[in-house]
C-alpha cells in the first residue's frame, strides 16, 4: 500500500499523470454510485433499475472527466510552486487548491473567481490539516508500550534479573543479595600451600596425639616416647 505522506510522493513530471488518473478514477466512480440513485429516484416505477443504469452511464464519466481536469491543473500548480519555492510542505497544497478554484472559475468574473479560490483554498487546509492530525495521532505509542532505548539512551536490565546478557566486563547485572567472590591471588595460595607443608599430619585418635615422619615411625602419649612401628604403643 502506497504512503501518501509528502516525503514519498512521486516527481512532479509523473505526479501530474498519477493525480490525474487517481482523480478520473475517484469522480467515475463517485459520480457513478451518486447518479445510479439519482437515477433509480428519478425513474418511475417498473423502470427504476434500467433508469438507474443509463443515467450513471450518461454522467459518471462526465464527472470524472471533471475531477480530472481539477487534478491535474491541482498536480500542475503543486509542481510550479515545488520548483519555485524548492521544498515540499502543506503550503504548496493549499496555495494550489486556492489557485484551481480560481482558474476554473475565472470565466464567471473576478467575484466568483475570488470566491471559488478562497473556497478551494480553505478545503485543501482543512485536508492537509487533517492529514497531519491523523499522521501525529497514529504514531503516538500507546501507553505502556514506551522504548526504554529510545526515551533516554540505553538502560540495562532491572537489579534482580538473573537471565541478562553478560556486559562488556564479562559478568552481567548482578541480582540483589548476590556478590562475586574473588579468587585467592597468588601470595594467598603460596602462604596456603606453605601452611600446610610446614605442618606435619597430625591425627588425633582417642586422645593419642601421633607423628609420622619418613625416617621411621615415633609416637608420643602423654610426652613418653616409645619405639617401634606401631604408633599406638604396644598391648
Amino acid at each position: 500500500m502506497r504512503n501518501h505522506s509528502i516525503a514519498d510522493r512521486d516527481p512532479c513530471p509523473y505526479r501530474i499523470i498519477e493525480d490525474i488518473g487517481g482523480a478520473f478514477a475517484f469522480g467515475s466512480v463517485g459520480g457513478g454510485v451518486w447518479h445510479f440513485g439519482k437515477g433509480a429516484w428519478q425513474s418511475p416505477k417498473g423502470t427504476r433499475l434500467m433508469g438507474a443504469i443509463g443515467n450513471c452511464a450518461a454522467r459518471a464519466p462526465v464527472m470524472g472527466g471533471q475531477f480530472a481536469v481539477w487534478g491535474g491543473l491541482f498536480a500542475c500548480c503543486d509542481c510550479t510552486l515545488t520548483a519555485i519555492r524548492q521544498k515540499e510542505d502543506p503550503w504548496n497544497s493549499i496555495i494550489s487548491g486556492g489557485a484551481t478554484g480560481g482558474i476554473l472559475a475565472a470565466r464567471a468574473g473576478p467575484k466568483a473567481m475570488a470566491s471559488a479560490a478562497v473556497i478551494g483554498g480553505v478545503l485543501l487546509a482543512l485536508i492537509e490539516g487533517m492529514g497531519i492530525w491523523m499522521n501525529n495521532y497514529f504514531a503516538q505509542v500507546p501507553p505502556g508500550m514506551e522504548d526504554p532505548n529510545a526515551a533516554g539512551g540505553m538502560m540495562g536490565p532491572p537489579e534482580n534479573d538473573i537471565t541478562a546478557p553478560p556486559t562488556s566486563g564479562g559478568v552481567g547485572m548482578m541480582p540483589t543479595g548476590l556478590s562475586l567472590r574473588r579468587a585467592p591471588s597468588q601470595q594467598q595460595q603460596a602462604q596456603t600451600i606453605g601452611g600446610m607443608e610446614g605442618e606435619s599430619e597430625r591425627f588425633d585418635s582417642g586422645g593419642y596425639e601421633t607423628t609420622f615422619s619418613s625416617g621411621g615411625g615415633s609416637s608420643s602419649s602423654g610426652g613418653e616416647e616409645k619405639s617401634g612401628w606401631w604408633p599406638f604403643g604396644s598391648s
